[in-house]
């Protein structure tokens, strides 16, 4: 038995010029009467609610018809199509984090902010910390736990301290302070920094004591942007 194009489009439940505009395009197929008339067999409503359902999924045309030449299987491109989407989740998830933090700010702070939020995603905390730490092999654990790494996933509050850790790195004034900081450490901890001696922690915990302020922030935003625990502070 085959269907009008009347009846194809009421099994489907759609509308006749969206039967006629994939029948145009080529992806159903049909005869034509003597008088003119399409025509369609069985497999044309299955075939166009198949159509449907990957036009609702977001997939282009071509895909679609890719699909319905068995060029390529449904299962491979569903996972491509998959992958595909996770990567606009992650970028809108990104982009939530940033605009929640800029709601308020003026259109020459939302410029600044997005410059620092890129600068910082690519190189900026790296050569931060290579100018203040250097490339010493005694130094790579504390490097580590300096280093702030966005989640895909930021929630907002990460996002912002993200941004004041870019502020901080971009400083030259707080560069210096932590080079000097670093300068003490080295002084004092010597090839072994991590010997067994009650005077060197004790001299160790009166250095970071003194430190500047500035350094206390940036240990406490690197942890709310990794997700660590609060860092304890060093009593006065």
């Amino acid at each position: 038995m085959d269907h009008s194009i009347g009846a194809v489009a009421r099994l489907a439940g759609v509308a006749v010029k969206t039967v006629r505009y994939y029948s145009d395009l080529g992806l159903l197929t049909s005869r034509r009467t003597t008088a003119g008339h399409r025509r369609y067999d069985e497999t044309a409503v299955a075939r166009l609610e198949l159509i449907r359902t990957l036009r609702a999924l977001g997939l282009h045309l071509e895909t679609v018809r890719a699909v319905l030449e068995r060029e390529r299987t449904l299962a491979d491109v569903l996972a491509a199509h998959a992958d595909a989407l996770a990567v606009q989740i992650r970028t809108l998830q990104a982009q939530y984090a940033v605009v929640s933090v800029a709601t308020h700010s003026t259109p020459e702070e939302l410029t600044d902010m997005t410059a620092h939020f890129e600068e910082a995603r690519r190189t900026l905390i790296a050569d931060f910390l290579t100018d203040t730490l250097g490339d010493d092999p005694a130094l790579a654990a504390a490097r580590q736990n300096l280093t702030p790494v966005l989640p895909v996933d930021a929630e907002p509050r990460q996002v912002e301290a993200w941004l004041e850790l870019a502020a901080l790195a971009s400083s030259e004034d707080f560069r210096a302070s932590v080079r000097r900081l670093t300068a003490g450490y080295r002084a004092l901890a010597g090839d072994d920094p991590l010997r067994a001696d009650p005077e060197l922690r004790g001299q160790l915990i009166d250095l970071r004591r003194t430190a500047d302020p500035r350094w206390h922030r940036y240990v406490e935003l690197v942890a709310v942007v990794n997700g660590w625990a609060p860092p304890s502070r060093v009593a006065g």
